[in-house]
Parts: C-alpha cells; structure tokens; sequence
C-alpha cells in the first residue's frame, strides 16, 4: 500500500495520538494510530511510530496480546529504539514470555536508553531475569533462555489459536508446551479445555486431574472437574480464556518518549 495521505497530515495525526496518550485518552490513542496505518506503507518511518502507539495504548488498556503484537510491528520498523524494546517487555511479562522480556530488556540496554531511565530498566531486568531463572530450573539444567522463550511463545500461540477455536491446532500446540517441560497445570487445563470441545472427556479428565497433580488448589481444573459430568451430558455451552494479569491492579511501567530521532 502506498501514501493516502500527505506526509504532513500523517505526521499531524502522530502528534495527536500522542497528545491523547498523554492525556490518558488511550482509546482515542487507538484509533487515531490506526488511521495513520490506514493511510501508510506498513514498513514506513511514521507506520512504526503509530505501532508504538498502539503498544503504549494497549498496555495502558490492559490488553497485553495487542500491546505485544504492535510492539513487535513498530520494532519491525524501528529496530533501534531502545524504549520501544523496553516498553515490549513489559507487554511479555504481561503476557507470560518471561524470556523473551529478559531478551527485550537486555537488547533495550543494549541500545543505551536515558540516562535517566537505565538504572530503572536494569532493576527491570535483574526481577525478570530471576523469575526466567526459576522457570528454567524448574525444567531441568538443560534448558536454555532460547528453549524458555520458544515454549512461552507456543503457549500464547496456542490460547489465540482456542479464541480462534481453532481447537485440534490449539491441542497439538498444547501437547508440544507440555513436551517441553511438565511443570506447570495451565496447558494441562487448556488442553482439557480443547478435549471438551472435542467431546473427548476421557482424555479431558486425565488432563484436569494432572493439572490437580501438578497444583492441587488449580480452581479451574477443580471447577471444570466438578463440571464435568454434567459437560458430559450437554457438552460446552460456552468456553472462556481467562487472561492472568487482565483486570488486576498493577504497576506498569511505560518509557514513553515524543518523537524519534
């Protein structure tokens, strides 16, 4: 796609889509970045810069699966801003690719940062890289950063894959997470999920009760459990995602500079 506008009027909207992000008007944010990417090439200078602005948007909206993906698409474009990296690592954490945020962060530093802003971010990175740490002990002494970030991104893959109810794609991925490394009930408790809807209960119940082997006090295993007799007489009337950090109060810290150089 090519220009359909003039650099001039694209670059009028930037400013105020970031007007609106500074005045908290992050849904206005939405949809005037999303105008500018209506009127440009996809890996132009000013695409990026509204990227950005979806990412900073949608992570001040709590919705952390768009926030990641516009992250990535700005970065696509504008591969070293270093705030745009670091702000894509809050989106990861958010979103449970520990890895891949210590990876952001890392690559963030890298590039420089603010003076003002590097001991923050290096703080950012000791918390993630510790918590990445655990999760990579807890799978064994062979498994790398790289093996981490691979097995988080399948999982996130396959839960867009079950919202897409996508649910054989969304099962084999899930089979995969758990491959990779038993440790944890949530793919168990999607898996179950996906055999439900496929009318495999059998399969579905020995999922939920290794998910209950795993973390006894796993509430949607215990509740989908107790549901299942009854799943198996009316099958699934209705099936929900639910998002871990959707909802909750939290810090969130965004780098957030006007302009690029």
């Amino acid at each position: 796609m090519g220009w359909g506008a003039s650099p001039q009027q694209v670059e009028t909207w930037l400013d105020i889509a970031r007007q609106q992000l500074s005045e908290k008007r992050y849904e206005a944010a939405v949809q005037t970045a999303k105008r500018v990417l209506s009127h440009v090439p996809a890996n132009s200078k000013p695409a990026g810069e509204a990227c950005d602005v979806l990412g900073i948007a949608y992570s001040m909206l709590e919705e952390f699966d768009a926030a990641y993906e516009s992250y990535s698409k700005a970065l696509d474009v504008l591969p070293d801003e270093a705030t745009i990296w670091h702000n894509r690592a809050g989106a990861a954490r958010f979103t449970m690719r520990f890895g891949q945020s210590v990876r952001d962060l890392e690559r963030a530093l890298e590039l420089g940062g603010l003076p003002q802003v590097r001991e923050r971010w290096e703080e950012e990175l000791a918390f993630i890289r510790k918590i990445a740490q655990n999760e990579m002990a807890l799978r064994g002494p062979a498994f790398t950063l790289d093996d981490l970030i691979e097995q988080q991104e399948l999982f996130q893959s396959a839960l867009h894959l079950m919202e897409e109810r996508r649910w054989a794609e969304a099962e084999s991925r899930l089979r995969r997470v758990i491959e990779m490394g038993d440790c944890h009930p949530q793919p168990w408790g999607n898996l179950a999920g996906c055999l439900m809807v496929q009318q495999r209960y059998d399969e579905a119940e020995r999922a939920l009760r290794r998910a209950l082997e795993i973390d006894p006090e796993y509430d949607l295993a215990l509740r989908n459990l107790a549901l299942l007799p009854t799943i198996r007489q009316t099958g699934i009337q209705e099936f929900q995602i639910r998002h871990p950090f959707k909802g909750r109060q939290m810090k969130q810290e965004i780098t957030f500079i006007e302009g690029y150089g």
